[in-house]
């Protein structure tokens, strides 16, 4: 792993990464799902460019932003409980279908794990489906915590979940850097006391150069240099 010269680089000893649209292209399940409820329901598929702006803050707002694409009315909160369970019938039995990771990310988490960093999760996804799709791409033995979307009350970007996973890494939110392809990435990370990397590939509404990002990595394998980039964790005020 070049770039690094000690496990703690200038102070830092974790971090935290997204999982969709970060560590594992997840749109053909996703798409396949919503497609399902929106047969049923009458309405058009969407392709996955079109789902791919919609993803990021939740299974829920998935929901609502395909409804509201797709026809005249998009459901209330009561219909849209109802939406999420039946896409969940759909999702969880293979939330893989078609899915793959990003290029080089078995490889610099197990090099970054090997390194002594602690490694975390945190996404906006329900807990089940991530476990089943961490342990499907064997990513879970690199990583010391998950928090998924249902793990705390709020969900990014609320500092919430990321306070959580620094919690339960025993580690200060100063010495966590945070990996992501979203805004929400980056805004609740700095929330929480962190350092945020955007990537530049992903589901991203906006470029990743309008995140307000700590240091910019254009694929994973440009990570461990984003990393060494950072000023020392020591500067962030607690």
């Amino acid at each position: 792993m070049s770039g690094f010269s000690s496990p703690h680089l200038n102070g830092y000893g974790a971090i935290l990464f997204d999982l969709d649209g970060t560590l594992v292209d997840s749109l053909p399940a996703l798409t396949a799902s919503l497609n399902a409820i929106l047969r049923e329901d009458g309405r058009r598929p969407l392709d996955t460019a079109e789902v791919r702006l919609m993803v990021g803050d939740g299974i829920k707002t998935l929901i609502a932003r395909a409804y509201a694409a797709t026809g005249p009315q998009a459901p209330g909160n009561a219909a849209l409980d109802a939406l999420v369970q039946r896409f969940l019938a759909h999702y969880d039995p293979d939330p893989t279908a078609g899915c793959s990771t990003f290029p080089h990310v078995p490889e610099i988490l197990t090099g970054l794990f090997g390194m002594g960093f602690k490694l975390g999760l945190v996404t906006n996804k329900l807990l089940s489906p991530t476990r089943s799709i961490l342990r499907h791409f064997t990513l879970e033995p690199v990583l010391n915590v998950v928090v998924g979307g249902d793990s705390t009350p709020h969900m990014k970007p609320h500092p919430e979940p990321f306070l959580h996973a620094a919690d339960l890494l025993e580690i200060s939110p100063e010495r966590v850097i945070m990996v992501g392809d979203s805004i929400n990435d980056v805004e609740g990370a700095h929330r929480a006391g962190m350092r945020a990397i955007a990537v530049g590939y992903g589901y991203s509404r906006l470029p990743a150069a309008e995140f307000g990002a700590d240091a910019l990595a254009k694929a994973f394998c440009d990570i461990p240099r984003a990393i060494a980039a950072l000023p020392p964790a020591a500067v962030i005020a607690p």
